[in-house]
């Protein structure tokens, strides 16, 4: 596979070569935040339902339905709230609901998109059951539609014509709004998770060079190895498995993930296996061996979180195996997981430049949809 390095240290070049202008949309995902996080100001009819919302008191659990995009949502809001959640955060892909959800229970759609016939199924059912229902979806969509005939609050989306798998922050943001205000996680500071992304956007610019460009190197390990990005920490743990996929999307490579504790289940066996054996002889050649790749590891970790990173940085090294560590630092959850999923985007971004993928990458993703419309 030949790679464009040049594309690391040539700014303008790298731009051009950005189908899409991925980097720039990824760079806007501060402004994306705030703008979120602003909607009473923007949406009088949001700010109202909100205020309702407060009223009606504490649920009995939180169901976010939603798959892709909308069950990392799920997954991010379970692992920012921690033990401050007051009530159980339930993720539902559709089209079933769990047969206790009910009128007690507060169910809140993430859809980038509002089209998917799973997630309409799952809010149809949950207005038939009688719950409050708060849907953050493009306004025009069929999710969008279905919300207001059931006499659910739709949160319209901000940037609704954005490419969809930017639009994480989008849904996500509107999502935790509503569960800070139903009173289920704690008021969050949406204004430093946005400086958080700002600083992740000024550390991983294309005119950074690669060897202080924390995306570029990790995108350099994806595209001359076989890699695995582990995790220290619940928001780690997402924002890893957000590299894995934004790796496959953006670049068509395949990326293993996996957290602690259960590296120790299983994964560690990667630095035993034949792509690990021998990577410390500097003679190896891995053509001869019968292999053209060998393991290397991201990590991505929470300052603080887990005393075990230590132990994992000193196997994976003592192994001569390749490693980086990515510490996100911030003391807000929130600000953390918008500092990683930033630097996992923009790692994503520059190995689509290094392996040279072309605007027709994920054309099956949109024949899979077609296909399953019919």
């Amino acid at each position: 596979m030949e790679l464009h390095e040049e594309l690391l240290d040539d700014a303008e070049a790298a731009e051009r070569a950005d189908h899409g202008g991925t980097l720039r949309l990824i760079a806007a995902t501060g402004a994306r935040i705030r703008r979120a996080a602003a909607l009473r100001e923007f949406d009088p009819m949001a700010d109202e339902a909100l205020r309702a919302l407060a009223g009606e008191g504490r649920p009995r659990a939180l169901i976010v339905i939603g798959y892709g995009t909308g069950a990392t949502v799920a997954r991010l809001l379970t692992a920012v709230a921690g033990a401050a959640a007051t009530v159980p955060i339930v993720s539902v892909p559709g089209p079933a609901l769990p047969g206790w959800v009910g009128p007690l229970d507060l169910v809140v759609v993430a859809s980038t998109a509002g089209r998917a016939p799973e997630i309409s199924a799952a809010l149809a059912e949950a207005g038939r059951r009688g719950c409050r229902i708060i849907a953050v979806a493009p306004t025009i969509s069929p999710i969008g539609d279905l919300c207001k005939q059931i006499r659910g609050t739709l949160i319209a989306m901000a940037d609704d014509v954005a490419p969809v798998w930017s639009r994480l922050w989008s849904i996500a943001v509107p999502t935790f709004i509503a569960a800070e205000t139903a009173g289920v996680i704690p008021p969050q500071r949406y204004d430093a998770a946005a400086s958080a992304a700002d600083e992740a956007a000024i550390r991983c610019r294309p005119s950074q060079e690669p060897f202080v460009n924390p995306a570029k190197e990790i995108a350099l390990r994806f595209a001359e190895s076989a890699p695995a990005v582990w995790a220290s920490g619940q928001v780690a743990a997402v924002a890893a498995e957000r590299m894995a996929d934004q790796a496959a999307l953006r670049a068509g490579l395949p990326v293993t993930h996996a957290a602690l504790p259960d590296l120790g289940r299983g994964q560690f066996g990667l630095l035993d296996g034949p792509l690990a054996a021998g990577s410390g002889d500097i003679f190896r050649d891995p053509f001869e061996d019968g292999v053209d790749r060998t393991a290397a590891v991201v990590l991505l970790a929470e300052d603080g979180v887990d005393p075990r990173l230590s132990v994992v940085e000193n196997l994976v090294r003592d192994r001569g195996i390749p490693l980086t560590v990515l510490t996100a630092e911030q003391p807000d959850p929130l600000a953390r997981a918008a500092h990683l999923i930033a630097v996992a985007d923009f790692a994503a971004a520059y190995l689509a430049l290094l392996v040279g993928s072309g605007p027709d990458q994920g054309r099956t993703i949109d024949e899979y949809r077609l296909r399953t419309a019919q």
